[in-house]
């Protein structure tokens, strides 16, 4: 027997069995792009669909807005027939109505209420305003007023803040003076603390006093008229210097009358002065 040889196909040939899997991996590929196409073409169709649904929903909205916008400019739907004032104390409400600048029939959408507050505080005795709508046909206005605390002579009064108001009603206020002023008149930083105590006194019911003066070094006099003792106190201390005098009068009792002067700006210590002249 001859020695054995082993054959190879030439290179460059394929197997049978080669070929076969070749054809089975081409076809695998061929269905693999075919599944992903078919997938993109699915996927693009969904896309579309809610592309074109969210446009027509927002179509809709600003269709909605529009007929919305028309409804809410037009007089017949939300035209002004009522203005409500609160808060008007010694304003006279019909005044307030008329000075916002509202007019009747126009519609609420159209009003600038931000104009109309500014309008209402232009009445030194507005401190603070606010209007809003009450649909369909009401403007609610709501002003606080600011509040007199001394009297300035020839029908003014003056607020806590400084303000200077035309006098209205019939209330009885003490008469601010300045004692030791150049000129006679007091700066906003002189009288700012006086006049800040004085309407804290007269919302804790101190109302009883003639005449209030202030003094070059800011402290202020309290004068209850004739036959009452006149009052010195800090500003800034006024409620502890007033809780004193209310022990100290308890304890005087009538003899009170005897002094013409009580000086509460030392803390603690009083100073009595005798309407004679006498310390």
């Amino acid at each position: 027997m001859g020695p054995s040889v082993l054959h190879r196909p030439p290179s460059g040939t394929t197997t049978p069995r080669q070929g076969t899997n070749a054809r089975i991996q081409e076809v695998t590929r061929q269905s693999r792009r075919s599944d992903a196409r078919s997938r993109f073409a699915a996927k693009a169709k969904t896309n579309s669909v809610k592309v074109l649904l969210a446009m027509l929903a927002a179509a809709a909205c600003v269709a909605a807005m529009s007929f919305a916008w028309k409804l809410a400019v037009d007089p017949r739907w939300t035209g002004l027939s009522a203005i409500e004032v609160r808060g008007a104390h010694r304003e006279d409400p019909g005044e307030v109505a008329r000075s916002s600048g509202l007019a009747w029939g126009t519609s609420l959408a159209r009003e600038d209420l931000s104009k109309v507050r500014g309008r209402l505080l232009a009445d030194p005795w507005i401190l603070d305003a606010k209007a809003e709508r009450r649909w369909p046909h009401r403007v609610r206005l709501e002003i606080r007023e600011r509040i007199p605390v001394a009297e300035l002579g020839t029908g003014r009064w003056i607020s806590a803040d400084g303000t200077v108001l035309p006098r209205r009603g019939d209330a009885i206020l003490p008469h601010l003076v300045s004692r030791g002023v150049p000129g006679g008149r007091l700066s906003p930083a002189l009288s700012g603390p006086a006049l800040a105590a004085m309407g804290r006194m007269e919302a804790a019911g101190w109302t009883d006093f003639a005449q209030t003066c202030v003094f070059r070094d800011g402290s202020v006099e309290l004068d209850r008229g004739a036959g009452s003792p006149r009052l010195l106190l800090r500003p800034e201390d006024w409620k502890r210097a007033l809780a004193r005098w209310v022990a100290l009068r308890r304890e005087l009792g009538d003899r009170a009358a005897l002094f013409s002067e009580i000086d509460l700006r030392h803390g603690s210590c009083v100073a009595l002065r005798r309407a004679e002249g006498g310390a």
